[in-house]
């Protein structure tokens, strides 16, 4: 069964599903919905959790090991397996499986990145959304984006003008996330008066010194000093690893589906309208075909594999430090790696 995003709230006031598909790239969307699905599980006596990080060098067997052994205990639980890629085929064929048996006592929640309208079409998506629920969160645009803001700030209780909504779109230029936490904490600075524009320039002009859009221009332009003076700063500003993450991740797996897209149809460069399906709006055209010349496809998917060992370094599943990874990651992107090989 397929939802809109907007019913699933809805849906998860019912008994749940056997299985959970969703897909997308926008971090916000994807974190709001599995939470929303996570809290209705554990509402109706789901206790237990079960997450599995999924990349190409993934162990089936674990996850099958573990479907088989849920079904001797009574214990109802909720496994989660996140994909940083597309599946494979071997990763295909473990989710048709699970969809044709799902374990007993178990919610599955599938959280994969944005999957296009003709792979939805394929045997594997359809097998599996048909054992459960599928929902796909679309990118919101800029020119959605002020219905979106306004949407989210009344359920805030917040009234904005339509000049302060467009200063929140242009200072966080798709970035949903930068742009709720902007109103929360409009909400939290005027609870009971309506914020001016001046007061949103307040909040939205940043006082710390670095920007997580410097970094990503500064990476985006092969500027490797900026960017790791830049990377530097956020740490020493305090700023959450998780929204570093985001802003390099976001341009990584932008310019790797370019890139793929080019290899397949043997093009040298990317057209205006890939670079903008892809979220390089005009003034970041130039610099991402720079970043498309210095970086090739299969350094690209090198990098795009790591991010998984980042996220795990940030949520504290790993001895490294997250703060190193974010470094090395950005200053190969910027095309300067710290290491070789």
């Amino acid at each position: 069964m397929q939802l809109r995003p907007e019913q699933l709230a809805r849906h998860l006031e019912s008994p749940l599903a056997a299985l959970y598909l969703i897909n997308g790239d926008e971090p916000l969307l994807v974190q709001e919905a599995a939470d929303g699905i996570r809290a209705a599980a554990i509402k109706q006596g789901y206790d237990e959790r079960i997450r599995h990080d999924v990349d190409r060098s993934f162990n089936w067997s674990d996850v099958l090991a573990d479907a088989q052994a849920l079904s001797l205990f009574a214990q109802r639980r909720l496994m989660e397996l996140r994909f940083n890629n597309k599946p494979d085929a071997a990763a295909t064929q473990a989710l048709c499986a699970l969809a044709a048996q799902p374990p007993e006592d178990t919610v599955l929640l599938i959280l994969l990145p944005k999957i296009d309208g003709k792979a939805q079409k394929a045997k594997w998506y359809s097998e599996v959304e048909g054992a459960g629920v599928g929902v796909s969160l679309y990118n919101i645009d800029a020119n959605e984006l002020p219905k979106w803001l306004t949407a989210r700030a009344k359920g805030l209780g917040l009234s904005l003008p339509a000049d302060a909504l467009q200063l929140i779109v242009d200072r966080t230029e798709g970035n949903l996330l930068a742009a709720a936490q902007t109103l929360e904490k409009l909400k939290l600075l005027h609870p009971d008066t309506a914020p001016s524009v001046e007061d949103v320039a307040a909040v939205v002009s940043d006082s710390a010194r670095y920007s997580v859009f410097d970094l990503a221009d500064a990476v985006l332009n092969g500027d490797a000093t900026r960017t790791a003076r830049l990377v530097l700063g956020l740490q020493a500003e305090g700023v959450a690893e998780s929204i570093v993450l985001w802003a390099l991740q976001k341009d990584l797996r932008g310019l790797t589906l370019i890139a793929e897209q080019m290899h397949s149809s043997d093009q040298r460069q990317a057209s205006s309208q890939l670079l903008t399906q892809q979220g390089f709006w005009s003034r970041r055209q130039g610099p991402a075909q720079n970043a498309l010349r210095r970086l090739s496809l299969p350094r690209l998917q090198r990098m795009s594999s790591g991010i998984i060992d980042i996220d795990r370094a940030i949520k504290g599943q790993s001895p490294d430090r997250a703060w190193d990874g974010l470094l090395r990651l950005a200053m190969a992107m910027a095309g300067r790696p710290l290491f070789t090989g």
